[in-house]
């Protein structure tokens, strides 16, 4: 049952319980007055109902309750479960609402980046290309002469650390020299000093004790320049050693900058073969064949060769040969769907001169190819597509177009325009039928000027017109044409084409509109059709389209030359880290090297001064051993001008050594600024490298890329219309839910008050059962009381007897009288008198029952057969609901 259905009764049903309760509602308010009671001045009458009428209404009612009860439990269950579904349904419809958003979103990403693909695909020209293959080629050599570039400044610093460690020696050297001149002209002054203390007669014991101290410092200084002798010996080998391993290093970097370039190169030849690789693939994906399939199923060739055995053309629909055929044509029909091509989408045509012999011809190959399936699956003869058979369908459909013949206007062939062409190409001509082609009603549009067609299209026009042929409910005639009916067991030659007529109101659809025919020209090889065979090209069209295997072979192709590139960049990863490990232990053995000469230098220098304090100390011997001998000042004084003389040398040579170490210093400056300038530069000749073959790759694959970007705009764009279809439906069944919970929700309140009516009245039926049974004993008390005290005539008992000899018993609070009612006479009894007591008792047990009455009045006044017939409409609306019920758990959500 449909939603509106349920809101429909569901209104009635709620609208219904709301009239009958407003109408007990005004029964009761015009009938109930709490202050009748019964009671009369000087007179009370106390009666009681039937007590098996009563028990049987207190069970009806009770059953009611019950009943009312598992009402209501139902139909507040199904609006809680009707709640439950409307919460569902509004998450749903939110998560819709949160898709259709995301979805938008990637639909506007996917059509921003097919525009930028359009951009590439337009600029992608073969010029293009080859600028952007030559700047990689450019860069690439640019690339390697920056990386012979940086391993001449690596070497120049190198070389400039060498001259600058050199002059520091020179400079180490020059400055001790310097050191030990100014220490021999201190030496030679105190010469001097002691040589005039001398002269001067001061005490000798001071020459003595410097001869000693010069003796014991010239055996330390012997003993130094052993020791030292021995380190230079150690650091020489030292430095040999570490020569040894820069010339090793040095080799292995060479030969790992030339398996640097060889792996480039190999990276090089990789990527140009795979760029050939992917162009091959990209030029074959432009004339890859269809995948289009068109698959009849063994039930639909068994069904139409039991109708063709059956005759099945002399039967109606309803013999079970026809009803086969038609259900196994229904079936094969559904499994049908027609694929798109991305590139055939690109083929604009905008008019019959479009329609050239190349198309028509790829048009053709599509269809056979489509024929040919099917007729496998028939076991019949193929078709073949032949330049003549091309020409020939193309014949027919420009004299169709002549004679502006309209197939859905006409319902017919139009026999003269393919005599015409059959004419034209050799065939027999003379035929009062059609002879040679199936057609079909391919397209009609209103656009009436230029088609804006696409060569998709028209393969969509064949692949309808092929389903139509084939699957109708109403003949096979076309179908069996098709599988090669009149092919007398032979390969057919074949060709298809479309012809165009404007027609007004064609199958009532209003105003003009331009019809496509589709035409389906079949040419057996029997001689009957033939007149003059010169007249029709019977080559073989050759179908240029890729197949399917070719694809998957240029894929792996390609797959391989990716794997081989990839290959070479390993290499030329590895290349590049073996490079990087050689230039690091060169640069290690360079430093051990400058270490271990440094270390030579400091040998060397210690070794010179160790020696030049030997000859210090011979000398200061020598010179104590003068003033000991009593030297005349005067030679000391010779002594300490030649010292001068060399001091003055010494300091020169170190001024002169500290501004050769500055000069290297500088240049070791300058030839690191030049490394990380050369280091720069090739680190951004790498970016652009990587750039232009980012461009390149853009450019190269520019039309795969914009078929993607296309079929992934086309994909968008099918996902966001789902979604919005999905959100629509999501918010309608959002907002049904709602209706139907509103809905259910009012139906379980009347249930609700249903209940509560039944209760009342149960309660109600439940007092008067209180009552009956209080009257039960009050009157049994007062017969005991009666039989105690005797016939007290302060009650009278009246025998009423009416005319009809019906004797009536009624008490009444009155002294002994006559009445007269009707012509009735009524006879007074006398009853024996209660005492104080009793009577006392009976008045207060009477006044509780009156008072009970009127409470029980009070709260549900309505008794009476209005009460009823309203609970009974009540009961009639719970029925319905629990009808509607029913209903609402056998739904289905849309």
């Amino acid at each position: 049952m449909k939603k509106s259905r349920i809101a429909l009764m569901s209104t009635a049903l709620v609208a219904a319980g709301a009239t009958a309760i407003g109408t007990a509602t005004t029964a009761q308010a015009d009938t109930t007055n709490p202050t009748t009671n019964n009671t009369t001045t000087g007179q009370t009458q106390t009666a009681k109902t039937s007590q098996s009428e009563l028990d049987a209404n207190i069970k009806d009612a009770q059953t009611a309750v019950n009943d009312a009860k598992d009402k209501t439990g139902q139909a507040q269950t199904a609006a809680d479960a009707a709640k439950g579904a409307a919460v569902q349904s509004k998450s749903q419809a939110s998560t819709a609402q949160a898709t259709t958003t995301k979805v938008q979103t990637d639909l506007s990403t996917a059509k921003t980046a097919e525009a930028e693909a359009q951009q590439v695909a337009d600029s992608a020209t073969d010029d293009a290309i080859n600028q952007a293959q030559d700047a990689v080629t450019n860069q690439q050599n640019q690339n390697q002469q920056l990386t012979q570039t940086v391993d001449t400044a690596k070497t120049d610093v190198d070389k400039a650390g060498d001259s600058v460690n050199s002059a520091q020696t020179v400079v180490d050297q020059t400055n001790t020299d310097a050191t030990q001149a100014n220490q021999t002209v201190a030496n030679a002054q105190a010469q001097v000093d002691h040589a005039q203390d001398v002269v001067d007669g001061k005490d000798s014991a001071t020459a003595q004790q410097n001869l000693a101290t010069a003796q014991q410092d010239l055996s330390q200084a012997q003993t130094n320049v052993k020791q030292a002798n021995d380190a230079t010996k150690q650091a020489s080998q030292a430095v040999s050693d570490a020569q040894t391993k820069v010339t090793s290093a040095q080799t292995s970097v060479d030969q790992a900058n030339q398996a640097q370039s060889a792996a480039q190169q190999n990276i090089n030849t990789a990527t140009q073969a795979q760029a050939a690789a992917q162009k091959a693939l990209d030029d074959a994906s432009q004339h890859q064949g269809s995948t289009q399939t068109f698959t009849l199923g063994t039930e639909y060739v068994n069904a139409l060769k039991a109708y063709n055995d059956a005759e099945g053309y002399n039967l109606n629909s309803s013999y079970p040969v026809v009803q086969r055929l038609i259900k196994a044509s229904d079936a094969m029909s559904q499994m049908l769907k027609f694929q798109s091509n991305a590139v055939d989408k690109n083929i604009k045509i905008n008019g019959r001169q479009d329609l050239t012999p190349e198309v028509l011809s790829q048009l053709s190959t599509y269809a056979a190819q489509l024929i040919n399936s099917m007729r496998d699956e028939f076991g019949a003869p193929h078709v073949i597509v032949t330049n003549g058979s091309v020409k020939f369908a193309g014949d027919i459909a420009d004299e169709v177009t002549a004679d502006q013949w309209i197939l859905a206007v006409e319902n017919a062939h139009d026999v003269p325009a393919i005599n015409r062409a059959a004419a034209k190409n050799g065939l027999f001509s003379k035929a009062t039928a059609n002879m040679y082609e199936d057609a079909a009603l391919a397209k009609a549009t209103s656009n009436l000027g230029e088609w804006h067609l696409t060569l998709d299209d028209f393969k969509q026009m064949i692949f309808t017109s092929l389903q139509s042929f084939m699957a109708n409910d109403e003949e096979w005639s076309h179908a069996n044409s098709i599988l090669g009916a009149a092919a007398h067991g032979k390969d057919q030659y074949f060709g298809v084409s479309f012809s165009d007529s404007i027609g007004e109101n064609v199958l009532g659809a209003p105003g003009k509109t331009l019809n496509f025919d589709s035409h389906f020209a079949f040419v057996p090889q029997d001689s009957s059709y033939w007149v003059d065979e010169s007249k029709f090209d019977k080559t073989a069209i050759k179908n240029e389209t890729v197949s399917a295997n070719e694809i998957k072979q240029l894929e792996s192709d390609l797959a391989t030359k990716k794997t081989a590139t990839n290959t070479a960049k390993t290499a030329l990863a590895t290349a590049n880290t073996n490079t990087t490990k050689a230039q690091n232990t060169l640069t290690a053995a360079k430093t051990t090297l400058a270490t271990a000469k440094q270390q030579q230098a400091n040998a060397q220098t210690t070794l010179t001064n160790a020696q030049a304090a030997v000859k210090t100390a011979t000398a200061a011997v020598a010179a104590a051993q003068k003033a000991v001998d009593e030297t005349s000042a005067s030679d000391a004084k010779a002594a300490l001008k030649a010292a001068q003389a060399v001091q003055s040398q010494k300091q020169a040579s170190l001024t002169a050594a500290k501004v050769k170490l500055a000069t290297a210093n500088q240049a070791l400056a300058q030839a690191k600024v030049k490394l990380a300038n050369a280091e720069a530069a090739l680190k951004a000749g790498q970016q652009a490298l990587a750039n232009k073959k980012v461009y390149l790759d853009s450019l190269t694959h520019a039309d795969a890329n914009l078929a993607a970007a296309k079929q992934a705009v086309v994909d968008a764009q099918a996902a966001y219309d789902q979604a919005v279809q999905a959100l629509k439906v999501a918010q309608t069944t959002e907002d049904s839910d709602a209706v139907t919970y509103q809905q259910l929700q009012q139906v379980a309140d009347v249930a609700k008050q249903v209940l509560v009516a039944a209760q009342a009245k149960l309660d109600q039926l439940l007092q008067t059962k209180a009552l009956n049974d209080a009257i039960d004993r009050t009157n049994q008390e007062t017969s005991q009381s009666k039989s105690a005290q005797g016939e007290s005539m302060t009650n009278t008992e009246h025998d009423m007897t009416n005319g009809g000899g019906t004797t009536l018993n009624t008490k009444y609070a009155l002294g002994t009288e006559h009445a007269t009612t009707g012509g009735d006479t009524v006879t007074l009894k006398a009853h024996r008198a209660l005492s104080a007591e009793q009577a006392t008792t009976l008045q207060q047990r009477k006044a509780a029952m009156a008072a009970a009455t009127t409470k029980s009045t009070s709260t549900l006044p309505q008794t009476n057969e209005k009460a009823d017939r309203t609970v009974s409409v009540l009961g009639l609306m719970v029925i319905g609901l629990v009808g509607l019920l029913g209903v609402t758990k056998r739904r289905k959500r849309i």
